[in-house]
Parts: structure tokens; C-alpha cells; sequence
């Protein structure tokens, strides 16, 4: 059986690779607890996992989801030698990229990250405490602004359990590991791009107003003739990662 190892987005949790997993029966799907890593060290999550399984020096398909392509980005640009596929869905590509920040669903999360960190920490903390009280009413506040696709997804008990452990792991139980993700993301890591050796796969639904479609647009260009762009027609964000068959 074909095996990925998956890093998850923020807020999310390694429950997030249940939803691929679905989508893919056939393959084994390893989830990387990104939230046990800060980003400097998210390398050592996919180390950890390969030394559990005594795999520590075979080459992985390794697959990252929005934030969590940055993650999966930056382990293949330190570990050329290890990583031989990289597949992003929904990536959130860097800020600087492009003119992606007013589209994008996330946009106040990031601006209080790129110039307000402490009360972005406060807004968390009110995250977590309304995710104690009435989760629904989080993922409400999360979902505003998606299409049918989402609105679906969120009638779904699977998902909504996957979406509980990502409200109470992102912004409960590893709240300082969630922020340094956020904060990290918004820092110009533009110059890890060009270290990505292998080839890329990016799939993007063309309604995600999480991450919008142009992003991926300016991922395949920076990759070049080494990566395919594959657009999810009518998908968005969580959608995506629900309907993409490795």
C-alpha cells in the first residue's frame, strides 16, 4: 500500500488527514501533530514519525494543506534527499507573492499576526474559550464567509468531529504552537521555494476563498516545469482536501 505523510492547517489538528484519508482508501495517510513542532523544527516532526516506523531513511510522498503546505514546503527545502513527492492542497502560498490578503477569508487573523501579535493572542484566547462553550458557534464564525461546498461539509458528523479536535487543539490545548504557525506564515518565506527539489503536485478548488485559486497560480510558476497545478472545479478549501484522489 502507497503511504503519505500529512501535515495539517491552522486551526487544525492531525484529525484534519481523516478527511483525505476518506478520499483515498488505498493509501496509508500518516498525520504529522504539526502542533507538537514549532514551524523551525517542523522537519522533526516527519523525522520522528519515519524513526517510530523504523523508516528513517526511505524516501516519502509528503503532502501538506493549507498552512500546513508551508510546513510541508520548508521540511522538502531542508530535506531534499528525503522527500521525493510533494502534493499542496489548498496551499496558503507566501503573503508576498501576490495581492492575495483581501480575498483571502483569514484576512483580519493575519493583519493582527503581521502588526498586532498581542492581540491576536487575546483574540485567541477568546477562540478557545467560545470553542469550550459552543464550538458551533466558532465554526459559524469561521464559515461565514464559504459556499455550498463548505455549508455541506458542515452538515457532516465526520467533519464536525475533525473540526472539534482542530477548534480544541489550535486553540486550547496548543495555543502557543498555533500562533507561531500564524505568525510564521505571515514572515516572507519566500526563499524557501526555490530549495524544493522534487516534483509538486498543487490541487485548488476554484471557490476557496480561504486560500485563494492565485496562489497556487504563483506556487507552479515559482516551481516551474516540475509541478502541475490541478484545478477542483466549483471545490473550496476543506472541500478539496475531502474530494482529492492521491
Amino acid at each position: 500500500m502507497r503511504k503519505i505523510y500529512f501535515c495539517h492547517g491552522m486551526p487544525g489538528s492531525a484529525a484534519d488527514a481523516d478527511l483525505l484519508a476518506r478520499a483515498n482508501p488505498g493509501v496509508e495517510t500518516v498525520a504529522l501533530d504539526l502542533l507538537h513542532y514549532p514551524p523551525e523544527l517542523a522537519h522533526q516532526a516527519l523525522a520522528d514519525a519515519l524513526a517510530a516506523e523504523g523508516a528513517d531513511t526511505d524516501p516519502v510522498h509528503l503532502v501538506g494543506f493549507s498552512i500546513g503546505a508551508m510546513a510541508a514546503i520548508m521540511i522538502a527545502a531542508s530535506r531534499p534527499d528525503r522527500v521525493a513527492q510533494l502534493t499542496l492542497i489548498s496551499p496558503a502560498t507566501p503573503l508576498q507573492s501576490g495581492d492575495f490578503l483581501p480575498h483571502m477569508a483569514g484576512q483580519p487573523v493575519f493583519e493582527l499576526a503581521a502588526k498586532n501579535p498581542k492581540l491576536l493572542r487575546l483574540l485567541t484566547v477568546f477562540q478557545g474559550i467560545v470553542s469550550r462553550l459552543s464550538p458551533g458557534l466558532i465554526l459559524n464564525m469561521l464559515f461565514a464567509k464559504c459556499g455550498p461546498m463548505e455549508s455541506d461539509l458542515l452538515q457532516d458528523p465526520d467533519f464536525m468531529q475533525v473540526m472539534g479536535t482542530a477548534l480544541r487543539e489550535s486553540f486550547i490545548n496548543r495555543r502557543e504552537t498555533y500562533l507561531s504557525y500564524v505568525q510564521a506564515y505571515v514572515q516572507d518565506w519566500r526563499d524557501e521555494l526555490p530549495k524544493v527539489q522534487c516534483p509538486v503536485d498543487l490541487w485548488h478548488g476554484s471557490k476557496d476563498s480561504w486560500s485563494p485559486p492565485q496562489m497556487s497560480v504563483a506556487l507552479r510558476e515559482c516551481f516551474g516545469k516540475s509541478c502541475t497545478l490541478h484545478e477542483v472545479e466549483d471545490r473550496e478549501h476543506y472541500s478539496t482536501l475531502a474530494h482529492v484522489k492521491l
